[in-house]
């Protein structure tokens, strides 16, 4: 098998689709084909800060991937097998953390890419072409490309979509929050990681001509949003060290969002990962009573979303995006970390070592 040097935990987890972020929590009868346009709603209301309620646009073909480039097993049926590793953790050795670097570190230079290109103007589809291509250049098979089905090779999810959003033609707006989940297959094993941006933000020019078009309100709530996001994730990691409890990450997690005011996401989890996309531990961003001590060689990711108002959340048509009940904003950020002997690593950092 793909995981080297490693030894298998029993784990006292209820094993549950629901328990991670991964995009194979959907059903796969909620498959559609994406080769058409989905149908566009009559009416699109628009808020009292300037950006009109998102709605489905139009999904362009899937992209093809060289046939030289490694695939993962579900690449070409899009069926993803009842996983054997759901109650069982693996623990990496040396070998196969170096393999999981190289994963993490190209998925990071996706993400760089898609954030580095969102601004006002540019569709979710043409950020997905661009990404696509520099994974595929690096050698790389995007991860969420025929994953159950998912017709695209990353997510990107806008404003009130909490995750999972499929690449459209809508054109970013300025002060659209954006959330970008780019994940890579190479050398066998997944990378993954998440960020979100504020379009348009890192301009000084642009927020001075736009503020007619989005109120000054809304934009520092966007930040706020961000911020918060950004910190959750920070405290969830900082609690990781061998010896240390699966369920501290969900009350570090917890308590940045409480003192924000904010809601935590429920129904969609961090992961461990490997050779598959999604495996035990399955790690929760809220209070919980999961009882798992952390080892050296795990490796999973810890991927907080956090919304504005209340996190109750439902489904469009496509059985994808996931969107709040309020239409409230949300925001994610996602990082893959190793425990190490000494405490936690986080693999998803640039080639030159940047952190977040």
């Amino acid at each position: 098998m793909i995981i080297q040097q490693l030894r298998v935990f029993q784990i006292i987890q209820r094993r549950s689709l629901s328990q991670h972020a991964s995009i194979s929590s959907i059903r796969s009868s909620n498959r559609r084909n994406y080769s058409i346009s989905r149908l566009f709603q009559q009416h699109t209301p628009t808020t009292d800060h300037g950006i009109e309620s998102l709605r489905p646009h139009e999904i362009t073909s899937t992209l093809s991937v060289p046939p030289e480039i490694t695939r993962p097993p579900y690449a070409l049926s899009g069926a993803v097998k009842d996983n054997s590793m759901t109650n069982v953790i693996l623990l990496h050795g040396e070998e196969s953390v170096r393999r999981m670097s190289k994963a993490a570190r190209t998925a990071r230079m996706g993400l760089d890419v898609a954030c580095s290109v969102a601004k006002p103007g540019m569709t979710t589809d043409d950020i997905d072409k661009i990404v696509h291509n520099k994974l595929v250049q690096a050698g790389a098979y995007p991860s969420p490309l025929n994953y159950s089905g998912f017709p695209k090779s990353i997510c990107s999810s806008v404003n009130e979509v909490i995750c999972h959003g499929i690449p459209d033609t809508r054109p970013l707006q300025f002060g659209d929050v954006v959330s970008f989940d780019v994940s890579c297959y190479i050398g066998g094993v997944h990378g993954d990681n998440c960020g979100t941006v504020i379009v348009g933000d890192d301009d000084n020019n642009m927020i001075n001509e736009s503020t007619s078009l989005i109120t000054q309100e809304r934009m520092e709530k966007s930040r706020r949003l961000v911020k918060a996001t950004k910190e959750a994730l920070k405290e969830g990691i900082s609690v990781c060290k061998p010896g240390g409890c699966l369920s501290d990450i969900g009350y570090a997690i917890h308590d940045v969002v409480d003192s924000y005011g904010y809601d935590t996401v429920r129904e969609y989890r961090g992961h461990g990962i490997g050779s598959e996309f999604h495996i035990a531990p399955f790690v929760k961003h809220f209070r919980n009573r999961d009882r798992l001590v952390l080892e050296p060689g795990m490796i999973f990711t810890i991927e907080p979303m956090l919304t504005e108002g209340s996190a109750s959340n439902h489904l469009w048509d496509d059985g994808w995006t996931v969107v709040t009940n309020d239409k409230s904003w949300a925001a994610q950020f996602e990082d893959t970390v190793l425990i190490t002997e000494t405490g936690v690593e986080i693999l998803t950092i640039s080639d030159e070592g940047k952190l977040r």
